[in-house]
């Protein structure tokens, strides 16, 4: 076990990949309803127009949306390179045998 955690033949990225996509959901999700509510709240500001607050409401919902498609690109670039490095050594392993 110790061999196989030294040598790098296994990552341990894989495995978390799901973990860490919930973790960036989570915040995504939680940066998105705070920026939504702050702009509505900013809406009663004496120094801001609710036009302004509803605009920033909107824009918070489109680049929340935006953001979790981003995220989902990035988390399955990460697993194309991973499953690109697992069939390389695969063909390598077939060569050698």
């Amino acid at each position: 076990m110790l061999k196989a955690f030294l040598n790098f033949d296994n990552f341990v990225f894989p495995k978390l990949v799901t973990v860490i996509y919930w973790i960036g959901i989570v915040l995504i999700t939680l940066g998105t309803i705070l920026g939504f509510f702050g702009a509505l709240i900013g809406m009663s500001n004496p120094y801001g127009s609710p036009g302004m607050g509803l605009g920033g409401a909107l824009v918070a919902l489109v680049g929340g949306v935006i953001g979790l498609v981003l995220w989902r690109l990035v988390v399955e670039f990460w697993l194309v390179i991973f499953s690109i490095r697992d069939l390389l050594r695969d063909i390598r392993d077939q060569r050698s045998a």
